[in-house]
């Protein structure tokens, strides 16, 4: 009797356990927003106060772990199946989110960052990285054709894994030929600010090259790994539990992420590198007008091309596999480079930034949608 007695209690405490975190989880994702504000809030509030704190290879494997993995869990992989069945819409997506979108922040970080090199390095990521949870749910909720945004979403990571290491390996290398960051940077009497983004591995002075194994090596740990791990989380769950069963347990991934998402934004505003916000507290709005504009110009290209083309529910998962960026895996590759070089901690400024853009104007695009005509 009082081993029964036992069992139901340890039963009702699990219970009480895993509602009490649900809700918890379920109030992050509504207010995400404002969460995210916070984190950024109370780290810099550390930094501030107390100095910050040291960066530390467990922020790395902390991103991974609560963050990127679970936000991997909910993609449904059984859709893959369907991928040859849209390879135009796809090929189009690719064009979109490799060559159209890094060109247009390449050009606005000409315009605008120069003289701040790592934030520039920061918009290039943004751009290189679609995709990601956030792109199903919107996908899902605006009734785009789901098999599309799923083999989207993976062909574009695929290609990012590949695309982001040698890309960013030239953007990195071509900044030791940039003269106007260099004259400004002498000019300020500082140090070489393309020695601060490489990590030291390219100075003012002189030329190196930043290989893109250097850069493979973290997406692997930050990308594949938990790709992998998510998957195999996925088929043991619907083998053991079922599939109803997992599209119950679906949302508690996604929500989770959220809450690993602020974690690592409290960490890595809380290192001592962010220091140089309070400094220069100009690259805030430095970053916002061409982070605003790298949004708008994606708008724009992106509804053209589904009003011109693809007027349906393909070409609503089009829009949303090309217009949102993959922002927390940003998050997750930044964390690689401030290992690299702490100095790189200003790049969380403009990943940071893109949450309040991205989320708001994601709002607006769900209710262009819905409101727009198109062919079913």
């Amino acid at each position: 009797m009082a081993d029964g007695r036992a069992g139901v209690v340890s039963r009702f405490g699990r219970c009480y356990l895993f509602k009490t975190m649900n809700h918890f989880l379920d109030n992050i994702q509504k207010y995400l927003l404002w969460w995210i504000f916070g984190a950024v809030a109370l780290g810099l509030l550390n930094v501030k106060l107390f100095g910050g704190m040291g960066f530390s290879s467990v922020i790395c494997l902390l991103a991974a772990g609560i963050m990127i993995y679970p936000s991997l869990v909910p993609l449904d992989f059984e859709k893959l199946r369907y991928v040859h069945k849209n390879s135009g819409i796809i090929g189009v997506s690719l064009l979109l989110n490799f060559i159209v979108t890094p060109l247009v922040a390449l050009l606005l970080g000409h315009f605008f960052l120069r003289e701040y090199p790592a934030l520039w390095v920061g918009l290039m990521l943004i751009s290189l990285l679609p995709g990601g949870g956030m792109a199903t749910t919107w996908a899902l909720k605006s009734r785009a054709d789901m098999p599309t945004v799923i083999g989207i979403i993976f062909t574009n990571l695929i290609a990012a894994v590949f695309i982001v290491p040698p890309a960013l390996s030239y953007i990195l290398n071509a900044f030791s030929q940039s003269r106007s960051a260099v004259v400004s940077d002498l000019a300020a009497g500082g140090s070489c600010a393309v020695g601060q983004v490489s990590g030291g591995v390219l100075s003012c002075a002189s030329a190196g090259s930043i290989s893109p194994m250097k850069i493979i090596v973290p997406i692997v740990f930050i990308v594949v790994v938990p790709l992998i791990m998510a998957y195999a989380t996925q088929r043991t769950i619907m083998k053991k539990k079922g599939g109803t069963y997992f599209e119950k347990v679906k949302p508690f991934f996604s929500k989770f992420s959220n809450f690993g998402m602020v974690v690592v934004l409290l960490v890595l505003m809380s290192l001592r590198s962010n220091e140089a916000v309070f400094a220069h507290p100009e690259m805030i709005l430095v970053s916002a007008v061409p982070l605003a504009l790298f949004y708008l110009i994606q708008f724009a290209v992106i509804i053209a091309t589904y009003k011109r083309f693809y007027a349906n529910k393909k070409g609503r998962s089009l829009v949303w596999g090309s217009y949102l960026r993959y922002i927390t895996l940003a998050l997750g590759l930044v964390t690689s480079l401030i290992y690299a070089d702490p100095s790189l901690g200003v790049i969380v400024v403009i990943v940071i930034l893109s949450y309040f853009i991205q989320i708001p104007t994601s709002f607006l695009i769900a209710r262009y949608l819905d409101s727009a005509k198109t062919a079913f």
